[in-house]
Order: C-alpha cells, then sequence, then structure tokens
C-alpha cells in the first residue's frame, strides 16, 4: 500500500513543452505553484475517498462488535432477572467497584432498572398490607436499608462516571490544544518557503509528536486530522520539488519500514497468537497511514519481504481459531480441577484462627488461578462462574460463623480477665492483704488457663493486671505497712492547707512574702509529720507551691533571686531529704550538659577554617553558647547546694563530737564518784 508519486494536471500536460532554460525566472515560479495546487486537490480527492473507505469499514466492524455485545448482555440480563433485591443489590454493588467499571456500564444501568421494578413490586405489596391494617394511604412511607443503599451505590458509581469522562475530556482538549500547536508549527515551515536539512529535521520532530499525542474530543478528531494531513501533503509537495530532500525523505521511509518488517518477522516467535495478532495490525496502520512512499526499486520489495511476515502470523491466527475449542476444553478441564480444589477446602473447615488464615490464602490462590485461565466453551462458562461464586459465597458464610463464634468466646474470656483483675484489686486494698497470698497466686494460675483473646486486649488487660501482681509482692518483699488512721488524718490536713496557699496571694514587699512563708511553713510544722516516703513527697509539693505563687508575684530580679535563695535555704533545712534530691538533680543535669558540650567541641573539629560561614557551623556554635550558659547558671546552684551539703554534714559531726565529750566526761564522774 504505497503512498503514489503526485503527477502533474491535465491543464499542465495540455500546455506546450518549452526549453527550460527559455522560461523566465517568474514562469518558472508561476508553474511551480500550478503544479502544487494541482497536487493538492488531487490528493483532497484521494483523502475523502479513503475517508469513505475507513468510515465503512469501522461501521461495519462497529456492527458486529455490537451484535456481539448486544447477544452477550442480553445474555447477562436473563440471568439477572431471577436474582431476588438483595442479591441484585450485591451484585451492583460488586460491578459497580471492580476494575471494569466502565465497560460495564450497561449491565449497570440495567441491573438498577431491574431492581427499581422489583422494589416497586415490593413497595406496592407493603403498601396494601399498610391499608388492609387499617392504616392512611397519605401516611405510608417505606425506604428499608437496602433501598438506602442502592441509592448510595447508584449515586456513587453516576459521581464517579462523571469525574472519569470530566478528566477524560479535559484531557482531550489539552491534546486538541497540542495538536494545533502542531499544525501551526508546520505551517510555519511551509511559509518559510524553503527546504533545507534544519527545516525537514523539525517537521519530522513535528509529525512525530503529532503521533504520541493522544486522543482529541471526538467532534474535533476528524476535522484535526483532515487539516493535518492537508498540511503534511502541502509539505510533501514542497518536499517533492527539491530531488535531493524528497531522497532524504525516500531514505527516512526505507529505514522506518525495514524497522517494521523486522518487528513483523520476529512476532513469529510471539507465543500470545492473538497479541501478535494485534501488534501486527499496528504495524500495518503505521506502514499504511505514518510512513511516506521509498524509492521506486525498493517498494516492491519491501511490500513483499512485510507480505511474506504478515502472513506467517495470519496463518497461525487461523490455525488458533481452528484449534479454539480444543483450547477452550482443555480450560473447562483446569477449570473443573481448581473447582474441584475449592470444594475439598470448604468440606475439611478448620477450627482454629491460623488455620482459618491459610484456608483463605489456599482459597485466594485458587481464586486468582481460576481468574486467568482462559475462555471455556459459552454452553459451559456460566456453570462454571456459578459454582465458583457459589464456592467463595459458601466459605466466607462459614467463615464468618466461626469467627462470630469466636468473638462470643473473646468476650467470655475478657470477661473472665477483668474479673480476676477487680478480685486481685480488691486484694491489695484489703486491710489484710497480707494473708492473700495464696489467692494473689491462684489469680495468677486462672489467668493462664483462660482461654485465647485478640492480642491487642490481651496486652491491654495484661499490663493492669501485672502492676497490680507487681505491686502486691513488692510490698511483701519490702515490709510494706499501711499508712495508720492517724497519718491519714494528718495527710488530708496538709492536702488541704496546699489547696488554701495555691488560691491565696502575696504581697508584692520582699519582707512580707517572708513573714507569710514563716507562717506558712511553721503551720505546715504544725500538721504532723507522716511516713518518711509521703513526708518527703508532700513537702516538696509545698515548696514548689510557694516558689510557684513567689514566682508570680511582680519583684525586681534581684529581689526575685534573693527570695528565691531564702525558700530554697528554708526547704533544705526543713528537710534535708530534699536537698540530697536536688543536689543529686543538678549535678546529673551538669554532667549530662558537660557530655553534650563535649560532643558539640568535637563536632566543630569536622568543619574547615574556610567553612565559618557555614549555617551548619554557625548552628553548632549557637549551641555550643547555649550550652555553656547553661553550664554556668547550674555550676552555680551546685556550688551554692554543695555549700549547703557541707555545712550541714560539718554541723553534724560538731553535734556528734560534742555528744562523745558529753558522754566521756559523765563516764568520769561517775567513776570518781564510784571510788570515793
Amino acid at each position: 500500500m504505497e503512498e503514489k508519486t503526485l503527477q502533474p494536471s491535465a491543464e499542465e500536460k495540455s500546455k506546450p513543452q518549452k526549453k527550460k532554460d527559455t522560461l523566465s525566472k517568474k514562469e518558472r515560479t508561476d508553474k511551480s505553484h500550478s503544479k502544487i495546487i494541482s497536487q493538492e486537490k488531487e490528493s483532497k480527492i484521494s483523502t475523502e475517498k479513503i475517508k469513505k473507505n475507513i468510515t465503512k469499514d469501522k461501521s461495519k466492524k462497529l456492527k458486529k462488535h455490537i451484535s456481539v455485545d448486544e447477544k452477550d448482555f442480553n445474555e447477562k440480563i436473563t440471568d439477572y432477572t431471577k436474582y431476588s433485591l438483595d442479591k441484585l443489590l450485591k451484585t451492583l454493588d460488586e460491578i459497580c467497584n471492580d476494575d471494569a467499571w466502565l465497560k460495564n456500564h450497561e449491565y449497570i444501568r440495567q441491573i438498577g432498572q431491574l431492581f427499581e421494578k422489583k422494589f416497586q413490586i415490593e413497595v406496592d405489596k407493603q403498601r396494601k398490607i399498610f391499608i388492609k391494617g387499617g392504616g392512611n394511604e397519605i401516611d405510608f412511607f417505606f425506604k428499608p436499608d437496602y433501598k438506602i443503599k442502592f441509592d448510595q451505590i447508584s449515586f456513587d458509581y453516576r459521581k464517579k462516571r462523571r469525574d472519569y469522562y470530566k478528566n477524560l475530556e479535559a484531557t482531550k482538549k489539552i491534546n486538541l490544544e497540542r495538536k494545533i500547536y502542531v499544525i501551526e508549527e508546520i505551517k510555519k515551515l511551509i511559509d518559510q518557503n524553503q527546504i533545507d536539512p534544519k527545516t525537514y529535521k523539525s517537521f519530522r520532530t513535528l509529525q512525530e509528536s503529532w503521533y504520541n499525542i493522544g486522543q482529541v474530543p471526538r467532534s474535533e478528531s476528524q476535522n484535526i486530522w483532515e487539516t493535518f494531513k492537508h498540511h503534511v501533503e502541502r509539505f510533501y509537495a514542497f518536499l517533492h520539488l527539491d530531488r535531493e530532500f524528497r531522497d532524504l525523505d525516500y531514505k527516512h521511509n526505507y529505514d522506518e519500514k525495514l524497522k517494521i518488517i523486522e518487528k513483523a518477522e520476529a512476532l513469529e516467535n510471539t507465543k500470545d497468537i492473538l497479541k501478535a495478532s494485534r501488534d501486527l495490525n499496528i504495524l500495518h496502520q503505521k506502514w499504511k497511514n505514518d510512513l511516506g512512499p521509498v524509492a521506486k526499486e525498493h517498494r516492491e520489495s519491501l511490500w513483499l519481504r512485510f507480505q511474506k511476515a504478515s502472513r506467517v502470523i495470519q496463518t497461525k491466527r487461523q490455525e488458533y481459531q481452528k484449534n479454539k475449542l480444543g483450547l477452550m476444553q482443555e480450560n473447562l478441564i483446569k477449570k473443573n480441577g481448581l473447582l474441584k480444589d475449592m470444594k475439598n477446602i470448604i468440606n475439611e473447615i478448620p477450627d482454629n484462627h491460623n488455620g482459618w488464615q491459610n484456608t483463605l490464602k489456599k482459597f485466594n490462590l485458587l481464586r486468582e488461578e481460576f481468574k486467568k485461565i482462559g475462555y471455556v466453551p459459552a454452553k459451559d462458562s456460566k456453570t462454571s462462574w456459578k459454582s465458583f461464586r457459589e464456592y467463595g459465597t459458601e466459605l466466607m458464610r462459614k467463615k464468618n460463623a466461626f469467627y462470630k463464634e469466636q468473638k462470643k468466646i473473646f468476650s467470655n474470656n475478657i470477661n473472665e480477665k477483668k474479673e480476676i483483675i477487680d478480685f486481685s484489686k480488691k486484694i491489695l486494698e484489703s486491710d489484710n492483704w497480707d494473708s492473700c497470698v495464696e489467692e494473689m497466686k491462684s489469680t495468677q494460675k486462672k489467668w493462664k488457663n483462660i482461654g485465647f483473646i485478640p492480642r491487642r486486649i490481651e496486652n491491654k488487660l495484661w499490663n493492669e493486671f501485672s502492676e497490680i501482681q507487681k505491686a502486691y509482692f513488692d510490698r511483701l518483699k519490702k515490709g510494706y505497712k499501711r499508712i495508720t488512721s492517724e497519718q491519714e488524718i494528718i495527710y488530708k490536713e496538709k492536702k488541704l492547707f496546699l489547696n488554701k496557699i495555691e488560691k491565696s496571694q502575696l504581697n508584692n514587699s520582699v519582707e512580707l512574702i517572708q513573714n507569710q512563708l514563716n507562717e506558712y511553713l511553721n503551720k505546715w510544722s504544725n500538721l504532723g509529720i507522716l511516713d518518711r516516703k509521703n513526708e518527703s513527697k508532700n513537702n516538696q509539693l509545698f515548696f514548689k507551691c510557694i516558689i510557684s505563687k513567689v514566682k508570680k508575684v511582680d519583684l525586681e530580679k534581684d529581689e526575685l533571686k534573693d527570695i528565691l535563695k531564702i525558700i530554697n535555704t528554708k526547704m533544705f533545712e526543713y528537710d534535708s531529704n530534699l536537698l540530697d534530691i536536688k543536689y543529686e538533680g543538678v549535678k546529673n543535669e551538669l554532667s549530662d550538659l558537660k557530655g553534650e558540650l563535649t560532643q558539640l567541641e568535637n563536632n566543630l573539629e569536622f568543619f574547615s577554617n574556610s567553612s565559618t560561614e557555614n549555617p551548619l557551623f554557625k548552628n553548632v556554635e549557637q549551641q555550643i553558647k547555649s550550652c555553656e550558659k547553661k553550664i554556668e547558671k547550674l555550676h552555680e546552684e551546685y556550688i551554692y547546694l554543695k555549700q549547703i551539703k557541707t555545712s550541714k554534714i560539718k554541723s553534724a559531726n560538731e553535734s556528734e563530737t560534742i555528744g562523745d565529750k558529753n558522754k566521756s566526761s559523765e563516764g568520769l564522774k561517775t567513776s570518781s564518784a564510784s571510788q570515793s
């Protein structure tokens, strides 16, 4: 199917021939232009004929395709008419959410119509029952859950379809603009009225880009194609005026057609004959529409070679069509084998979670393998697919029943474990808790004997149970004693006093604040003393509350610093345990900051002298400065605390020395008295 070289018009043939050298420059130009116009006319006529033939072929293929689709479709609808409302709803949901939902639009539409008809029958039935039961027809309303679900599925499907076509139309419009741009660029090349290698290369690039652009709106498709083809033919008309570039075009087309032939010959090794046939059709389309002619001496040989390669694929396709029934029978045997395996799985239902997971995995593998198998004879297709769906439904029904029962068992197990936790809490909170060791141990045994529950809930319950057990046995090891009733009264009074301090306000004067602090401290001391652990904890809360209130007072920076120092001194005098806690905390924090500073200084060594302007370098420098300021501040606090600690130790040692001296002097007096 080669493109013919454009011939001069009849008008030009009838004109008397003149010698080339006797023609003037103007006459040669006029002759060239008239030749181009006649070529364009002939090209348009041939294009119209091709267009009509293509349209006829397409319409025939379309009619054939539609008739086949309608046949399959009617078979499908006949099957759906037997479905109940629930089954229609389920089928509609599956098809709407399937990957091929766009192709199944007619099925979806007809299923929707069937559903509406059957639902209307049900509405009429319910209306009669309502009226018969004494109801007023005006008050009748019937819209069950499945109708609400149907309306939602239909709405979602329509929205998805609108969005799809909206996006598709937007893409097509963009493609149309891109194709118009290509045409305009080709027109610019033609308007240059000169052919050189650069112009030809630009034309080939534009032509290739045209074929790489996707679809355009259908209303513009034919028009844009005709426009493009017209300007391509115009360009070739100019091109053919120059033999050098015509030969260049011939060479390009020759090379491209050789590539097409080689691809066609390679299709012989393709195992999928249907795919090979489709690929061959694409190659023929490209040969016919996308490429121009080649030199006369190569046309016949290239075409014969291409035909030979095509004939091989066509012969294989014919053989495939003959053997198609045999292949379908083989596919049917494979599908029946898989269905048998599915049935065996359904008959051997597991009795535990892991078994079900393995069963579902095997069943899904069989399903996927079933779907991959090709066509089977039409008379057996419905039966095999029906069995396929029924087996899947049956397995899901049994799985749901199993997990429903498991859910009940899990619920009972969870309740049992919660009861054990509540029982353990009662033991822990009872007055005679230390005599219930055996009962607490028995709860551990009961916990282990309770069956499986979901891991997430199990972990949560276990953490709660283990905390109670740990608290109980820690008490036994440490000799824990409950707080006495007297201390419980003190504990409550201290809590009330702390609440009172939080609600009160401090004065703005340092002296007045100091007086209030002394007053609070005296009252706190008079409330009494708890055990060491609770006393230390409450003292921390007391001084923390005082410090918080002081910081809220509007004081000068130096005044605030002085008053906080006084509070800390009183706090450490009142409870030496708080001094130890504060001292160790500051010491550890100071050690951590020094380690951080060392690490930052080591990081700084990685930067060269030339990288001081590097943002990373500056960031590390800022971090070092910040760290040094924190260390300096903490070091001052550390020295202050150490001085207090040293002073307290010294005072304690002096007290011990004085006590020892007093004891020794008393001993001497006693001995002298006895001697006398």
